[in-house]
């Protein structure tokens, strides 16, 4: 991989982990709560929560890694594309060797 890549893909690693675990905190979260209220999760209300409660903080935390993963993705491929373009403008080069 490329030198300058390699912070942008460290970020984006460090991002989807964060994001995967804020998802499954937030649906271990949503399950407990429809064990308490059947009937909510029957009906399909979303439980994000009043404001202030566990669930709603969860909501938010994983609203918050997604937002950080969908920039740190974005900024990845904008620099892959960056690199990509400095590479093909180089192409081959002719050296002149003289004795």
């Amino acid at each position: 991989m490329h030198p300058d890549l390699q912070l942008r893909r460290s970020v984006l690693v460090r991002a989807s982990l964060r994001f995967e675990k804020a998802e499954a905190d937030w649906r271990a979260a949503v399950i407990k709560a429809s064990e308490l209220v059947p009937q909510a999760h029957r009906h399909s209300y979303w439980s994000i929560g009043h404001p202030g409660s566990r669930i709603r903080e969860l909501y938010n935390r994983r609203d918050k890694a997604l937002n950080l993963l969908t920039v740190a993705l974005l900024k990845f491929e904008s620099a892959r594309h960056r690199v990509r373009e400095r590479q093909a403008g180089r192409g081959p080069r002719a050296v002149l060797l003289l004795a």
